[in-house]
């Protein structure tokens, strides 16, 4: 009670509220569609272009917020990061179904340095978020869908549905901490996007 009743005189504008929910919901979707391209890249079913332009959307989508909310200037380094997930992923599912175990390997490896560079800059970027929850998270997340797509290789229907299921919880646990941060930022700064 004691919390609700310092949260009283807090006004936050409907803008920032679904700014807010779209910064939560944009992580499901992406692991949604991440899902379809690595069905797709492994099964060969379903429209290359029509997935990769879903992604592109939701990543489109994701930029927008960050770009809302902390400026131009720190978009376009967020935006080559998190295309450096979808294009490494992509070489990694390309080199398990060749089967080259160096290109693998190397695919691997740069997914697991990418969250440090995330993590580094989307703690530069917000004091409201941290650098070690940044990296714990985006491993995490690009742990589970090599795990993803290593099923799909294997043809194991179960682990993949298991794994999916875990992908979702996960990436609902990014969406609560990137909003969050969104939120701590905009009402402690008192930074406003106004109309956007």
């Amino acid at each position: 009670m004691r919390r609700a009743k310092r949260c009283q005189n807090v006004c936050v504008p409907i803008s920032q509220v679904n700014l807010i929910f779209d910064s939560r919901t944009v992580w499901r979707d992406l692991t949604i569609w991440l899902r379809s391209y690595v069905n797709m890249k492994h099964g060969g079913l379903g429209d290359e272009e029509a997935i990769k332009e879903k992604i592109n959307k939701v990543l489109r989508q994701s930029i927008h917020i960050f770009s809302t909310v902390f400026g131009e200037e720190y978009a376009d380094e967020y935006v080559n990061l998190i295309n450096e997930i979808v294009r490494y992923l992509g070489l990694l599912i390309q080199a398990q179904i060749i089967r080259n175990a160096n290109m693998e390997k190397e695919s691997k490896e740069k997914l697991q340095e990418i969250p440090e560079e995330t993590g580094t800059l989307l703690a530069r970027v917000n004091p409201y978020w941290e650098k070690e929850q940044w990296i714990e998270l985006f491993s995490l997340y690009n742990q589970r869908i090599i795990e993803q797509s290593t099923a799909l290789l294997n043809r194991d229907d179960k682990e993949d549905i298991y794994v999916f299921d875990r992908l979702l919880s996960l990436s609902s646990r990014i969406g609560d901490y990137y909003s969050r941060g969104i939120l701590d930022y905009l009402m402690y700064t008192g930074r406003s996007i106004d109309g956007k």
